[in-house]
C-alpha cells in the first residue's frame, strides 16, 4: 500500500484543509509549477477569473483584497511555494463570513475578507490552450453550498460571469422603510402559511374549501412579485406543502441566469434547477426595483391544488413548479431560447416513463397539458424544455414496455416457442397429406393455415436478428415478410372459420366452382396486396422499428425488430383486422358451440371439451389476449406472458389436437352410429374437423 501511496504523496505537494460543506462558490483545480512565481489577487467587477501561467496564477474577484504589506488597495501579491511540482488548489466564498480564501498546497491565505456580495449563479468562458503547459486540469466547481457541482475541460483561463449584484448597488433605506419591509415580509409568510394550513385541511376532510385553491395560489404569487425586501433574493415558507423564493434579476440580461432549490430530506426529488434564458427578458416588464425584474419560484406538494380529472398519473416528487418572471406572460420561446426545469432526483420506477406537463387553465376545472414541452433523461435528472412560463411538473406515466428481465425472459419463451411451433406445423402438414381418402376442401384450409403459421414463425425469428446485422434492405425484406406473415395468418384464422362453420351447419352445401382456389387467392393475394400497397405509398414505413427495454436502475435501451416503422399503420390496421378476425371467429365458434350441445349423444363430454379448445386455437381466439397487454400492473404482465406462451406455441397445439383427434376418432371407429340428423353431425364433425 506504502508503494503505491508514495508516487502520489510526492506528486500533490498538498491538499485543501478548508471544509468543503459551508462554501457558497469553490473552483479547484491542479497546477503544475516548473518554476519559481507568485499568485496575484485583483479586484474586478462583476465575475471571478483565473488565469494560469509559467510563473504566474492571477485570481481576480469582486471583492476587495486583504490588505497585507507589500499590497495596495486593488491588489495583493503571494509567493508561490519553493517546492517544484504538481499542487492542488481552491478558491472558496463563504458568504456568511464574508470570506474570500485561497488554499495552495498546504497553505491557506485570505483573500478577502469584505465578500459580502450576493452573487447569481455563474456562466463560464473558458480559454483553451490544451498544448500549452499552463494548462490546468482535473478542474471542478460548485456553488449554492455544493448542490451544483460540476466538472470543467482543462484550459488555462476561466472567467465566471456573474451578475451584478453587489450590496453597494443595493438602495440605502430608512429605518422606517426597514420596518415597513420587515411588516410586508411577515404579511407574507403569514399568508404563505394560511394557504398551507387550507391545504393540509382540504386533503384531511373530504369536504374542499371554499373558492378555487388554484386563485389563490395565483393571488400568492402576485404579492410575491410585489413584496421588498432586503437583499436580492428571499425565500418564504419552510412547511412540506409550499415553499416559495423570490429573486432580483437584471431586466436587461446579456446572458443565460440559472437558479434553483434544493429540497432537504426529500426521497424522490433533491432540487430543481430553472434555466431562463436571454429571450424571458426581453419578454418580460421591468420590476419594481430600479434595472430589475422580479423572478418568482413556487414549489407546490398539494394534490388538491392540481387535480386533474382526466388523469391518475403520478407527479414525480409531488412537487409541481410555478415560475413567473415580470409582470407578463412569457410564452412562444424559440426552441433555442427554450426555458430548461432541472429534476436531480433518486432511483425512479423502472417502467414509468417522465412526460413534462403545464397546467392548463383554460378548461374549467384545469388539467394537465404537454404541449410546448419537452423531455431530456438523464442518468438522475429530468430536463422539460418549455417554450412559456407556468406551473409544471414531471408525470411518471406507466410505461407499457417491458424491462430487461421479461424483455429476456419472453424472447427466449419466444424463440424455443416458434420453433417447435414450425417443426409441429411441417409435421401436421405430412399427416394432412396423408390422408387421401379424406381430402376435403376443409383439410386443404388446414394446410393452408399451418403453412401461414409455419412461415409467421420463420419470419419472426428472421426479423428480431436481422435488425442490428442487417442492413437498410435486408430489414425492410424481413419487416415486408413478417407483416405478410401476420396478415396471411389472420386471413386464413378467418377463413377457417366461415368453412368450419359451413361444415358443421349447413347440411347441403352449395356447389362453387374454383372454391378452394378463390379462397387461395383471398388468404394469400389480400396480404400481398396490403404490404405492396404500403411499400408502394412510402419504402420508410418497413424497417428498423425501436422499442425501449428500461433497466433496472431506471433507465433505458432501445431495441430493434425489422417491422412496421409508422405506428398508427400498426395500430389501425393490424389491430383492426385482428379485431375483425376474432369477432367473426367467436361468433362462428358460438354458432358451432350451439349446435354441438344439440346433440343427443353426449355421453363423451372430454372428446368435446378437446374439440372446443382444438377450434378455439385453430380459430386464433387466444390471439384476443393481445388487447390484454394494454393495462398496466401484475394483471399486464401475466396477460403478456400466457399471449406469447400460447401464440408462440399455436401450430404446436394444432398438432396436439390433431393427434387427439386421431385417437378418438380410432376410439370411436367400432361403435355403431344411427342415421339421425344429430348424429350424423356428430360423425362429420369428429372425422372431418
Amino acid at each position: 500500500m506504502l508503494f503505491f501511496l508514495l508516487p502520489l504523496l510526492f506528486q500533490l505537494q498538498g491538499i485543501c484543509g478548508i471544509s468543503k460543506d459551508e462554501e457558497d462558490f469553490r473552483f479547484c483545480a491542479d497546477r503544475n509549477q516548473t518554476k519559481e512565481g507568485h499568485i496575484r489577487y485583483e479586484i474586478q467587477r462583476g465575475n471571478i477569473s483565473i488565469v494560469n501561467s509559467v510563473d504566474e496564477l492571477v485570481l481576480r474577484a469582486p471583492f476587495p483584497p486583504e490588505h497585507q504589506s507589500g499590497g495596495s488597495a486593488e491588489s495583493i501579491v503571494l509567493p508561490l511555494p519553493d517546492v517544484l511540482g504538481s499542487y492542488r488548489f481552491c478558491l472558496y466564498w463563504f458568504q456568511n463570513s464574508s470570506r474570500f480564501v485561497l488554499t495552495y498546497g498546504k497553505n491557506d491565505h485570505t483573500l478577502s475578507s469584505q465578500a459580502n456580495y450576493s452573487l447569481y449563479s455563474p456562466n463560464i468562458i473558458g480559454t483553451s490552450f490544451e498544448t500549452s503547459p499552463d494548462v490546468l486540469y482535473n478542474v471542478s466547481y460548485a456553488f449554492d453550498k455544493g448542490f451544483h457541482n460540476k466538472s470543467l475541460p482543462s484550459t488555462s483561463e476561466y472567467n465566471f460571469i456573474f451578475t451584478d449584484s453587489g450590496k453597494r448597488g443595493l438602495p440605502r433605506r430608512t429605518p422606517t422603510q426597514v420596518r415597513d419591509m420587515e411588516e410586508e415580509v411577515r404579511s407574507v409568510e403569514e399568508k404563505l402559511k394560511q394557504l398551507e394550513d387550507a391545504m393540509r385541511k382540504s386533503r384531511n376532510s373530504r369536504r374542499g374549501s371554499r373558492g378555487n385553491p388554484f386563485e389563490f395560489l395565483q393571488h400568492l404569487e402576485l404579492k410575491l412579485r410585489e413584496v421588498e425586501f432586503q437583499g436580492r433574493n428571499k425565500s418564504f415558507g419552510k412547511g412540506a406543502l409550499l415553499h416559495a423564493s423570490v429573486w432580483n434579476l437584471p431586466s436587461q440580461s446579456h446572458q443565460v441566469i440559472p437558479f434553483g432549490l434544493k429540497l432537504e430530506g426529500d426521497k424522490e426529488v433533491r432540487g430543481f434547477e430553472v434555466t431562463l434564458p436571454k429571450a424571458v427578458f426581453a419578454k418580460s416588464n421591468r420590476g419594481r426595483n430600479a434595472g430589475g425584474t422580479r423572478a418568482v419560484l413556487l414549489a407546490v406538494s398539494s394534490p388538491t391544488l392540481f387535480q386533474d380529472p382526466n388523469s391518475s398519473v403520478q407527479i414525480l416528487g409531488g412537487k409541481v413548479i410555478g415560475i413567473s418572471v415580470g409582470n407578463t406572460s412569457v410564452h412562444g420561446l424559440r426552441p433555442e431560447e427554450r426555458v430548461a426545469l432541472t429534476f436531480w432526483h433518486n432511483r425512479l420506477l423502472s417502467n414509468a416513463t417522465p412526460q413534462c406537463v403545464f397546467w392548463d387553465t383554460n378548461s374549467e376545472a384545469g388539467k394537465w397539458n404537454s404541449s410546448g414541452c419537452e423531455v431530456e433523461r438523464g442518468e438522475d435528472q429530468i430536463t422539460c424544455l418549455c417554450d412559456h412560463l407556468t406551473f409544471f411538473a414531471v408525470l411518471m406515466v406507466s410505461s407499457p414496455d417491458m424491462d430487461r428481465s421479461h424483455q429476456i425472459y419472453l424472447t427466449m419463451i419466444t424463440y424455443v416457442g416458434c420453433i417447435i411451433s414450425a417443426l409441429a406445423s411441417l409435421v401436421t402438414i405430412f399427416f394432412l397429406c396423408a390422408r387421401k381418402k379424406q381430402r376435403d376442401h376443409i383439410v386443404y384450409v388446414h394446410m393452408n393455415l399451418l403453412w401461414a403459421i409455419f412461415l409467421l414463425d420463420m419470419s419472426f425469428l428472421i426479423a428480431v436478428p436481422l435488425a442490428p446485422a442487417g442492413g437498410n434492405i435486408a430489414c425492410k425484406a424481413g419487416a415486408m415478410f413478417l407483416h405478410f406473415s401476420v396478415l396471411a395468418c389472420l386471413t386464413w384464422m378467418g377463413i377457417e372459420g366461415y368453412s368450419l362453420y359451413q361444415l358443421v351447419i349447413e347440411v347441403f352445401r352449395p356447389y362453387v366452382k374454383y372454391f378452394l382456389f378463390k379462397l387461395c387467392l383471398l388468404g394469400w393475394g389480400l396480404p400481398i396486396f396490403i404490404v405492396l400497397l404500403i411499400f408502394v405509398i412510402d419504402q420508410s414505413h418497413y424497417g428498423a422499428s425501436p422499442f425501449k427495454v428500461y433497466e433496472s436502475s431506471g433507465g433505458y435501451t432501445n431495441a430493434t425488430i425489422c417491422w412496421i416503422t409508422k405506428k398508427e399503420i400498426n395500430n389501425f390496421l393490424n389491430l383492426s383486422f385482428l379485431s375483425l378476425v376474432l369477432f367473426f371467429n367467436t361468433i362462428m365458434l358460438a354458432a358451432m358451440v350451439r349446435e354441438i350441445l344439440k346433440l343427443r349423444h353426449r355421453e363423451n363430454h372430454w372428446g368435446y371439451a378437446v374439440m372446443l379448445l382444438g377450434l378455439s386455437c385453430v380459430l386464433g381466439i387466444p390471439w384476443g389476449m393481445v388487447f390484454f397487454a394494454f393495462t398496466s400492473g401484475t394483471f399486464k404482465l401475466v396477460a403478456v406472458y400466457l399471449f406469447t406462451i400460447i401464440n408462440s406455441l399455436q401450430g404446436f397445439l394444432i398438432f396436439l389436437w390433431y393427434l387427439a383427434k386421431v385417437w378418438q376418432s380410432r376410439r370411436s371407429s367400432s361403435l355403431q352410429c344411427t342415421t339421425t340428423y344429430s348424429n350424423s353431425n356428430s360423425i362429420r364433425l369428429q372425422s372431418n374437423i
